[in-house]
């Protein structure tokens, strides 16, 4: 084909597409995605103290959750931009969808924005998720014994309306859920706000969210949480607060797809007690992390962490703490190795959580739960990036 010829054809496809040409240059769309598979061994798995081996701890790589997501954006002059995220999250050991079964349950959402900030509408994080991101070691981890602090902050919202602005150091999200419940605005509704300062090597984030489900019972969220990098080392230490009514339960009856999900889940004959478990008294969270990381070369960083929640609720009194320590090789910036091992305890009316098979104590029947009062993980594990 002669260069004439491929000029006239640049020029003619976006006229028989209907675009204009100037418009099609100044857009673009990315495919994007994490594939993290761990080679696993977990004791205490079941009520007996059973190990197991095989791949994933609880679907999920240690470092990271598996998915892929397509993300465009368009510049429409002046200043202002227009884009789109469809984000999917799936479990690389059997291959199917992760969160709930939803095709893009990660992220799904449109935006449009300037200098002066951004609107998006559609399924997004939390803001407490989003803030406890930049003050985690593992910017919130994958697997349940590094992120099961996310049951008190949830991770995201449906029907989401969200600002975000950034101004110099600082930097501020507000949100609003819409709960979409005939007659009742509140029900199932969420609003919350963070917001990040970030000077040198210091970051700081706060977060206040509240959220209510079908009965416009309500949970309410506080975090407060630091970063602060010393030469090679980072240093990490947040704080979450966390306060639900008697029964507050998002999860609509077992399906987790009310407005805020990985927040609660339902003791029923189907679903063993969990530390997320809906309790029949209100209930309230105490949530500390301290931990670092530390590059030892240009290729081998060191990530260790203690987390600690201590649960009270009317007639309940417990705590769980976890240790965790990652060794992480880079073979690139895309592709790295990494053995993690770490250790989690109860104590209290905690006690016996781990491979437990009992439904009914937190929902308030006063059966202890059967499992054991420790486990231990250790994961090698193999983590792709693109």
């Amino acid at each position: 084909m002669s260069q004439t010829i491929r000029h006239a054809v640049r020029l003619a496809l976006p006229l028989l597409l209907g675009l204009p040409a100037a418009a099609m240059a100044q857009s673009g769309v990315t495919l994007y995605g994490v594939i993290d598979t761990a080679l696993t061994y977990q004791s205490h798995s079941n009520p007996a103290g059973q190990a197991q081996i095989g791949l994933q701890q609880g679907g999920e790589g240690f470092l990271s959750g598996s998915r892929f997501g397509l993300r465009g954006i368009e510049d429409l002059g002046g200043g202002v931009k227009a884009g789109f995220v469809l984000e999917n999250g799936l479990l690389a050991d059997t291959g199917k969808l992760d969160q709930q079964g939803q095709l893009f349950g990660r992220q799904a959402y449109v935006k449009i924005g300037n200098q002066w900030g951004g609107l998006a509408l559609g399924r997004q994080y939390t803001t407490a998720n989003t803030m406890l991101y930049y003050v985690d070691p593992l910017g919130v981890g994958a697997a349940p014994s590094n992120a099961w602090m996310v049951y008190l902050t949830g991770q995201r919202y449906d029907n989401a309306v969200s600002y975000t602005g950034n101004f110099g150091p600082l930097s501020v999200i507000a949100e609003y859920a819409l709960g979409e419940t005939a007659g009742n605005t509140r029900a199932t509704s969420s609003v919350s706000f963070g917001v990040k300062y970030a000077a040198g090597p210091i970051s700081a984030v706060g977060d206040f969210q509240q959220t209510r489900d079908s009965q416009s019972r309500a949970a309410s969220i506080y975090l407060a949480g630091l970063k602060a990098a010393v030469g090679r080392a980072s240093l990490f230490a947040n704080y979450i607060h966390s306060d639900r009514d008697a029964g507050f339960d998002s999860s609509r009856g077992g399906t987790d797809t009310a407005t805020i999900t990985s927040m609660s889940t339902a003791a029923t004959p189907t679903n063993r007690a969990a530390i997320s478990s809906v309790f029949g008294g209100s209930r309230h969270d105490d949530f500390f992390t301290l931990g670092a990381s530390y590059a030892v070369t240009g290729n081998v960083t060191l990530i260790g962490s203690v987390m600690h929640n201590r649960t009270r609720a009317d007639g309940f009194s417990g705590n769980r703490t976890t240790a965790y320590a990652v060794a992480d090789y880079a073979f690139s910036k895309r592709t790295d190795a990494y053995l993690a091992l770490a250790y989690d305890r109860v104590h209290g009316d905690w006690s016996g959580l781990f491979g437990n098979n009992t439904t009914n104590w937190t929902g308030g029947s006063g059966k202890p739960l059967d499992g054991r009062d420790s486990q231990t993980t250790v994961m090698a594990g193999l983590r792709h990036q693109f």
